[in-house]
């Protein structure tokens, strides 16, 4: 059997940009798959998305031929359309890519131990327990607990897909029974760093029959689930309300919450809620996404969010507001980006650009700055190594810089204060106030985007004032600017 470092991973953009070819599955498949297909020598060979039996196998086909695992789905519940489920795997880890480091370098800051693993609970997992057995496969590091109020789903995962998933793989999920009076997050000292949910659609049998009958088309592949998969009380929007409830308790133990819905009105509904909560202080960073699944009219779109209790993380422009429809321009989260203009500096480097900005920060009373060297844009875990220290010696391969502001040491009133003081500046902590105890007032990341010259970025990935937020990043964007303008006249 394959180790777990050995073992090779799926890249879970996989469908992001294509859809599956039926025509070499079918090759590949000739007594399975290829059974569904139709193929004509056109273009492409086609499948007949109404027929449950050609999903089913569809489902299973990728699995074995993407994931190598031959699983069998259960002909009586919902079958998961790989291609959007696997898009939303992508999705949280795009999420935690952009949040963990963050998180990381707050922790290096309060000199508290990190723990690597990801762990991940799915609300709802059914008999296919998709979101575990493919967020498993795609990360080594990622473990899951997966819930269900059926015993018999439950049971069927374990045997015929769970079950049959190589060893690192199943050892890393969890499958647990729950009442349906149960709270989501189970019992227990355990704390997670994501949910992962498909709510139930519909609110009732009456619903779901009189919304078949007045479709004007077919959906686009068959829809046939259990009871407790297909329907509950309130229907999603009241599903996700009870999440949301839930995730403000004092003591909360999931870092991001997140929801998989198919309806654009439970969308504005609840990102309508969440932008209320946002500006009582009680939600900190939270976002609406839509999901690229490449190609096909089915949309989907993930609702997150975190509780101003659990942690003041922040999420970046395209991951929580950016291509949406435009009936959600009113209930969408602000930007919490800023851009300065271009910048052109004839011969010099990125690097130096980046060093001067490392050294505006450096001159402000309470800034800690920590350079992060990115193999990748969306690597999550890697982007902290030896060179992530405070106020560390910048390398040719630095992408960008987290910051930390434990004062508002930036604005005018406090840089002349400075300027007026006779004792010398302060650039540490007073020996009485450790930084375990320290809550920054905000964090930033500082990015560089080439555009015929370089253009700074400043993204808020921590705090909960925007309006200190805005300040900063003006601040620090006209500074680099005179900085470069000093350094060309020389």
């Amino acid at each position: 059997m394959l180790t777990q470092d050995k073992c090779e991973r799926t890249d879970p953009r996989l469908y992001r940009f294509k859809t599956p070819n039926f025509r070499q599955l079918a090759i590949k498949y000739p007594t399975t798959f290829s059974t569904f297909v139709k193929d004509d020598g056109g273009y492409e060979a086609k499948l007949d998305f109404h027929d449950a039996e050609a999903v089913r196998s569809l489902a299973q086909t990728l699995l074995l031929d993407d994931f190598h695992l031959d699983a069998t789905f259960s002909p009586t519940n919902l079958c998961p359309m790989i291609p959007n489920r696997l898009a939303y795997v992508s999705f949280v880890h795009e999420l935690l890519a952009w949040t963990l480091p963050t998180w990381h370098v707050l922790e290096h800051f309060r000199r508290r131990p990190l723990d690597a693993a990801v762990r991940g609970l799915d609300v709802g997992t059914g008999a296919s327990a998709i979101y575990p057995i493919l967020g498993a496969a795609c990360f080594a590091a990622w473990r899951f607990v997966a819930t269900d109020v059926d015993g018999a789903s439950l049971a069927y995962a374990r045997e015929h897909v769970v079950g049959r998933a190589r060893g690192e793989v199943k050892q890393r999920i969890e499958l647990v029974r729950v009442a349906e009076e149960d709270a989501f997050v189970p019992e227990g000292e355990r704390a997670y760093d994501f949910t992962m949910c498909n709510p139930p659609f519909y609110s009732s049998q009456h619903e779901m029959d009189d919304l078949a009958r007045i479709k004007r088309q077919p959906a686009n592949a068959v829809c046939h689930g259990t009871p407790s998969e297909m329907i509950t009380s309130g229907g999603e929007v009241s599903f996700v309300q009870r999440m949301i409830r839930e995730s403000l308790t004092p003591a909360p133990k999931v870092r991001w919450w997140t929801c998989m819905l198919g309806r654009l009105s439970s969308v504005v509904t609840l990102s309508a809620e969440l932008k209320q909560l946002a500006k009582a202080g009680k939600v900190g960073g939270w976002g609406v996404h839509e999901l690229a699944t490449g190609g096909g009219r089915t949309k989907r779109w993930v609702i997150l969010w975190t509780a101003a209790a659990a942690t003041k993380l922040r999420i970046p422009d395209r991951l929580s507001r950016d291509g949406l429809p435009s009936s959600l321009d009113k209930t969408k989260p602000v930007s919490g980006e800023r851009r300065g203009n271009v910048l052109q500096l004839g011969s010099r480097t990125h690097k130096e650009l980046l060093e001067h900005t490392s050294c505006i920060l450096n001159e402000l009373e309470g800034c800690f700055v920590y350079p992060s060297a990115y193999l990748q844009p969306d690597d999550p875990i890697q982007r902290l190594g030896e060179r992530a220290h405070a106020n560390g010696k910048l390398t040719g391969d630095t992408g960008t810089l987290d910051v930390i502001l434990t004062k508002e040491s930036w604005t005018r009133k406090a840089r002349r204060a400075k300027l007026q003081a006779t004792d010398p500046p302060v650039t540490a902590l007073p020996r009485t106030l450790t930084a375990e105890h320290v809550e920054p007032l905000l964090m930033a990341r500082i990015s560089f985007i080439d555009k015929t010259g370089l253009v700074v970025k400043v993204s808020w990935t921590y705090g909960m004032d925007a309006v200190k937020f805005e300040s900063f990043a003006m601040f620090l964007l006209a500074a680099v600017e005179r900085r470069v303008a000093e350094d060309q006249q020389m």
